[in-house]
């Protein structure tokens, strides 16, 4: 592997300094408390990112990018183009990284969460044998109440913490959060405790993994 060059880390440096200009003219004339509740996460980390105190992760910056319908690589990095639809449905292909996926087979599998459809790798072990760490999901981030929940597996947050896990409405407004490894204990959230920290981002449609 070869190390960046000086002007490679110039860039670098560059794009992260100019972040928060772009995420601030993502967010628009939008409220930035009513946007990080779109995106998954709180205000005060929303404000931490416009003021440059910190980073966003690879998932904050695809629910940024969707919630603000603007292109991710321009949003991360700064190229010309801003918005979504340069990745638009007309074109043959669509692209996420590190996969391409043909449009009309994403459009024919998901036809109603085609426009909200983003690629994750599972982070750890917990879901296995139905996912294992580093397998590919498509995560429908259009499914996002916690109020119509009856089963699947989702994309959440948990605290500062993102997570795949499997939901189940047990009774009594009480969802269970589970792993389908053995060894991780499941537990249950009220949905009527709103300081439980939890929050959707999405529902996993799709996988791939190696054989």
């Amino acid at each position: 592997m070869t190390n960046p060059t000086s002007e490679e880390k110039s860039a670098g440096v560059e794009s992260a300094e100019t972040f928060p200009m772009r995420l601030k003219q993502a967010l628009g004339d939008q409220s930035i408390r009513g946007f990080a509740r779109e995106c998954g996460f709180s205000d005060t980390v929303l404000r931490q990112y416009l003021n440059g105190q910190s980073e966003p992760t690879r998932p904050a910056l695809l629910a940024i990018a969707r919630t603000a319908n603007v292109n991710l690589e321009w949003l991360a990095a700064g190229p010309a183009t801003t918005k979504a639809s340069a990745t638009s449905p007309a074109e043959k292909y669509l692209y996420k990284d590190p996969l391409a996926f043909k449009t009309d087979w994403l459009q024919n599998e998901f036809p109603d969460s085609f426009d909200n459809l983003f690629l994750i790798q599972i982070p750890d072990e917990s879901m296995e044998p139905t996912l294992h760490r580093g397998d590919l999901v498509l995560v429908d981030t259009s499914d996002r109440d916690l109020d119509t929940i009856s089963h699947g597996i989702y994309l959440l947050k948990l605290g500062d913490r993102i997570l795949v896990k499997r939901l189940q409405y047990v009774a009594d407004d009480t969802l269970r959060v589970l792993s389908d490894h053995p060894a991780y204990e499941g537990f249950s959230v009220s949905l009527q405790d709103k300081t439980s920290g939890l929050s959707l981002m999405g529902k996993v449609v799709w996988c791939g993994q190696r054989v």
